[in-house]
């Protein structure tokens, strides 16, 4: 028979057994864990199960499916309702060869003999998967301590379990040439906008890609735009945000082999939101927000008001503080942005090494690292001691930010914003404010605007946004996701 290049009417199965080995032989030559076993089938047809050995439980697969089949009779297995008759919830015809490797690829086992133009697959999976445990990163204090794992039948398993409705629907799509990555969209039918659902499938279903290592890759392809630092979904390993999401009527996107899944559509605002905040007083959780708030302006802008007033505008600076501050900066050889770059930079390799280090030892290096360093560059004159107490408010402010891309993305802006305040001062700084603040209202995620409820602006929304009110008044959902339901519960 023809290889690839044979059209869907040559492709399908063949009652000749040999020609459709030939086919399937073809298409896992050296792949030697793809088992392709031969049986005779009353003592005179030919048969093969063929399967995946390392994606199937043998002692299942003997069992329910090949010793039933070995069993019967000619007539029995040439019988148009054979698989009603072996009782296997999720076996089924498959009439193409396309499909039937397909299958394989996927982990099924698949049975094809002699005389037959249909085979029998049966879903017989199993997989390793690690345990469910607290996410690393995103911790909370009063609430669950679970995250999502590698495997997307868990992770839809997960939030099954959390809602117990049949309205939670997923739709399910393969992307990828070569690696046929599963993903799934999940959301709340009657909640969830029909037009957004069909946006991201199509979104998701037009990228052309090899295959996707993570999610990571996943979103950037989706992205609208790829030259901005701010991140257009939020990416979160907690199913409870996850189903806090569903409920206001967004989106969710799940791709087998990733512990993290994404929200969309989002607002700029809502990465500083935390599921502790819900969890807590209303008062506890106002302040929380208002915190992360400054602390991202701080982590922003804080050394460039530092380079720009000693550059520049020392005389904006009070007589008693100017002294000392000038005292600091006289022993200092180096301008203003070479002393911040500097700093920065070893911060910035701190917190790499941090992180790339064995957890048991990558706390003590970041802590160790940056009080040794700090005294040491003090003393040898390098940097202003103002200036290191400046950097480690702005690396303590950033780590506020409960989204890790967005602190990422504020981090980078932090460099800009130096090398601007250097080259031009104020003017240079409040320039690129008003540049950022443009970008920020034209940017939209998923369709919706990114930066409301400010602009546009919605006056309702704001009592969830910077601030927090009691969740008795938090009867609407919110409309960034344009749900069909904007009532929650079911006294409308």
């Amino acid at each position: 028979m023809e290889t690839q290049e044979s059209s869907s009417k040559e492709l399908k199965l063949s009652t000749n057994i040999k020609d459709n080995m030939n086919y399937i032989n073809s298409m896992f030559n050296n792949c030697p864990d793809i088992i392709r076993k031969k049986v005779i089938i009353a003592d005179s047809k030919e048969g093969y199960f063929i399967y995946p050995k390392a994606l199937i439980n043998i002692d299942v697969l003997q069992r329910d499916f090949i010793k039933p089949i070995l069993a019967m009779s000619l007539e029995e297995l040439y019988d148009d309702d054979l698989v009603n008759k072996l009782s296997l919830s999720e076996a089924g015809y498959r009439y193409e060869l396309n499909t039937i490797v397909s299958e394989i690829t996927d982990g099924n086992i698949v049975f094809i003999f002699d005389g037959s133009n249909k085979a029998i697959s049966y879903n017989l999976r199993t997989f390793e998967s690690r345990p469910i445990t607290e996410p690393v990163v995103e911790k909370n204090n009063r609430g669950p301590h679970e995250g999502f794992v590698e495997t997307l039948d868990i992770n839809i398993s997960i939030l099954r379990r959390k809602i117990k409705n049949h309205r939670l629907k997923f739709r399910n799509m393969k992307v990828g040439a070569a690696s046929n990555n599963q993903v799934a969209i999940g959301y709340i039918e009657g909640i969830a906008n029909p037009k957004l659902i069909d946006d991201l499938y199509e979104k998701i279903i037009s990228i052309d890609t090899d295959g996707l290592i993570s999610l990571g890759p996943l979103e950037q392809l989706m992205k609208d735009n790829q030259y901005s630092p701010f991140p257009l979904y939020i990416a979160t390993e907690r199913p409870d945000k996850v189903m806090a999401g569903l409920f206001e009527g967004q989106l969710v996107i799940l791709l087998d082999g990733s512990p993290v899944v994404l929200l969309a559509p989002v607002s700029f605002f809502a990465f500083f939101q935390a599921l502790d905040d819900y969890t807590s007083n209303w008062l506890f959780g106002t302040f929380s927000r208002i915190m992360r708030l400054v602390a991202g302006v701080i982590a922003v802008f804080l050394p460039a008001i530092y380079i720009m007033i000693t550059s520049y505008h020392y005389y904006v600076v009070p007589l008693n503080l100017l002294i000392p501050l000038a005292e600091s900066r006289a022993k200092v050889p180096f301008p203003p942005i070479v002393e911040a770059l500097l700093m920065e930079f070893t911060i910035e390799m701190i917190r790499e090494s941090a992180v790339r280090l064995p957890t048991y030892i990558g706390g003590s290096v970041g802590i160790v690292g940056g009080l040794v360093i700090g005294q040491a560059a003090v003393q040898a004159q390098l940097v202003s001691s103002l200036f290191v107490i400046i950097v480690a408010v702005t690396a303590i402010a950033s780590y506020l930010i409960p989204s890790h891309d967005m602190g990422t993305a504020l981090r980078v802006i932090r460099f800009v914003l130096m090398i601007l305040a250097a080259g031009f001062g104020i003017c240079g700084v409040t320039f690129f404010i008003s540049l950022l603040f443009a970008h920020l209202v034209k940017m939209e995620s998923l369709g919706q605007p990114y930066f409301q409820p400010m602009v546009p602006t919605k006056l309702k929304e704001l009592k969830d946004t910077i601030i927090r009110v009691p969740t008795i008044f938090l009867k609407q959902r919110p409309d960034i996701a344009k749900p069909l339901d904007r009532i929650r519960g079911k006294n409308k």
